[in-house]
């Protein structure tokens, strides 16, 4: 999982985050994935989230080590690289998961030892007032979403 910047994503959705007085996620607050990728050069595979029935903004499950660490899905990626990838993340969901690798602006986990499940559906979708989208920290935005976090990973079945 690598660390994702600046600190603004291009997902300005829903008049600003909802019209909650944000205008964009914020990478050391909003613990988000970066999810599906565009472009178009040769040997780059993409792959759209929205054409499996996930929604943007809609809570993830992130397990990575011994957490089980719920984000949004917030970006998407671009043509940056060699490969396509999906699977990055913020910074502030980065730490929470690795917080003794040092993850800073330039370094980040690159080990590929990270699950991320997406949910299908507006069901997974927390919506203006089912997560604290103005939160001025990680710990109170990860607990605004971790109910519907726990609901959705409740409704996995074998």
């Amino acid at each position: 999982m690598r660390r994702v910047g600046p600190p603004e994503t291009p997902r300005r959705l829903h008049g600003g985050i909802y019209n909650k007085g944000i205008k964009d996620l914020d990478a050391n607050i909003h613990p988000y994935v970066v999810f599906g990728n565009v472009g178009g050069k040769d040997g780059f595979t993409g792959f759209d989230p929205a054409e499996h029935g996930i929604e943007p903004l809609s809570v993830m499950a992130v397990v990575c080590g011994d957490k089980l660490i719920y984000g949004v899905w917030g970006d998407e990626n671009g043509v940056d690289g060699d490969k396509s990838v999906v699977g990055e993340a913020s910074i502030s969901l980065a730490t929470a998961c690795y917080v003794k690798d040092n993850i800073n602006g330039n370094s980040g986990h690159d080990e590929n030892d990270v699950l991320f499940i997406a949910f299908a559906g507006f069901d997974a979708v927390a919506g203006a007032d089912g997560a604290d989208w103005a939160a001025k920290n990680y710990d109170d935005f990860e607990a605004s979403i971790e109910d519907l976090g726990d609901k959705l990973i409740g409704s996995i079945t074998a």
